[in-house]
């Protein structure tokens, strides 16, 4: 095999509780992430030595920035690997959203160049690779549905079916991750987190449920700081979607639908009210049918 190609998924946040600050300057959280059909394409060939990134989308870096390369050099280096690799990326996930579009792509990496070279790694030492990569890393090498917590790289996967159609925005700024943790202040944060009453409205498969009780803690420091984000949340409540709230550190915002015509009706909406937001009808994406590419 000399090359192969290989998906990778968005994700968007279910619920996002920010528990405490950890001594190594990271924050414990519990969150519920969800894969959603949002996706990149990798195109992952051998080369003779060299490792070269390239993207579609001028804004991704393709050096050492890119959790892409990151992934192949630090295979590379563990196992001793000599063959080289190029990585082109076609870019669909917004850059810097919430929805771990970078996070994927190196997950995405990992799984392409294990196979490509040939090390024959198992999934869970596979994920174990992820977690020195970054938070969101582990969770997608895997998708479907799962409670994250720690940093985000402790895993419980969760067999449920989440219901409904999302409707993802994408308003034009950025925001970022170490941004947003840094002006959490935690001691307003109020514990009264919902992740037992998300999985239970993903147990039910209960659309409603769960839309009553979607939650991000990091909305705190974000719609004060970045107006645009609130006007998005208002402007898909107005139009219908269900449980609006950011993903991740944001700026994406997403709501539910009961169905794909009514998440594209609800697109329409919002697009005709503002032209330069970035919109996405999105089905959820379980865990069986990543496993299945």
């Amino acid at each position: 095999m000399d090359s192969l190609t290989i998906e990778s998924y968005a994700k968007v946040n279910l619920g996002l509780w920010v528990t405490g600050k950890r001594p190594d300057g990271y924050h414990d959280i519990e969150t519920i992430m969800q894969t959603v059909d949002l996706k990149d394409t990798i195109e992952v060939s051998r080369s003779p030595s060299d490792l070269v990134i390239t993207c579609t989308d001028p804004e991704v870096p393709t050096d050492h920035q890119n959790l892409a390369y990151q992934a192949a050099e630090s295979l590379r280096v563990r196992y001793k690997i000599t063959s080289g690799a190029r990585i082109h990326i076609h870019k669909r996930i917004p850059v810097a959203a919430g929805l771990a579009g970078g996070s994927g792509n190196g997950a995405a990496t990992l799984r392409a160049l294990n196979r490509l070279w040939k090390i024959g790694l198992s999934e869970s030492k596979l994920i174990q690779f992820a977690a020195e990569l970054g938070s969101d890393v582990p969770f997608c090498m895997t998708g479907g549905t799962a409670l994250a917590s720690g940093r985000g790289e402790r895993l419980e996967p969760l067999e449920v079916s989440c219901p409904g159609i999302f409707v993802l925005v994408k308003p034009l700024c950025q925001v970022s991750s170490a941004w947003a943790y840094q002006n959490l202040r935690i001691g307003l944060t109020k514990l009264d987190r919902k992740v037992n009453l998300v999985v239970c409205a993903l147990q039910q498969s209960d659309r409603l449920k769960l839309a009553n009780c979607l939650q991000n803690d990091l909305e705190r420091p974000v719609l004060p700081a970045f107006p645009i984000v609130e006007q998005v949340k208002h402007l898909l409540t107005e139009n219908g979607a269900e449980g609006v709230t950011m993903s991740g550190s944001g700026p994406t915002v997403f709501g539910i639908a009961q169905d794909r015509t009514t998440a594209e009706h609800i697109a329409c909406s919002v697009t005709s009210s503002d032209p330069d937001l970035r919109v996405f009808v999105c089905a959820p994406v379980s865990r069986e049918k990543i496993a299945m590419e």
